[in-house]
């Protein structure tokens, strides 16, 4: 007599075999990201956090504001850490745009006027042989008050 237990049949090894397959497809569009459009490799699956330091405490978001009579470096606000500490992560126009219209808001909001709004993204990179820091733009973007003439940079 032939003992079936511990045998799967071929419908249960495709069961199985999902939760391996879902995270591969997750290592693989994570990678991906954090080639195509510089999402950190902590994020996505944070398949590379062990392999680097390019993690959000390493990047850094700053914002310009520019119009007539004013052209100056503005400090993110509490209230706009959340969607700066998004657009260090996974950097795209779409986070810097939904982030320079908060601040444009604000600072009408505050009686300032507003034309430009450009938003950057900087990444601290460390030397392999001295482990000397330095800082790299990664992206920036330039939001017009007017929406349709926002372009990256």
């Amino acid at each position: 007599m032939q003992s079936d237990v511990g045998v799967l049949t071929t419908p249960w090894r495709c069961i199985a075999a999902v939760p391996a397959a879902v995270l591969i497809v997750i290592a693989c569009l994570q990678v991906t990201l954090t080639r195509t459009i510089g999402l950190s490799p902590w994020k996505g699956g944070g398949f590379g956090m062990f392999s680097t330091t390019d993690d959000a405490g390493r990047r850094r978001v700053r914002v310009f504001v520019s119009a007539p009579e004013r052209s100056e470096e503005i400090a993110i606000s509490p209230a706009l850490e959340d969607l700066a500490d998004r657009a260090a992560v996974l950097p795209g126009d779409w986070q810097f745009t939904r982030l320079a219209r908060r601040v444009v808001e604000r600072e009408q909001r505050r009686g300032r006027p507003v034309e430009t709004v450009r938003v950057e993204c900087w990444r601290i990179d460390y030397a392999p042989d001295t482990l000397a820091a330095t800082s790299h733009l990664t992206h920036a973007f330039v939001y017009q008050s007017d929406p349709s003439e926002a372009r990256r940079h």
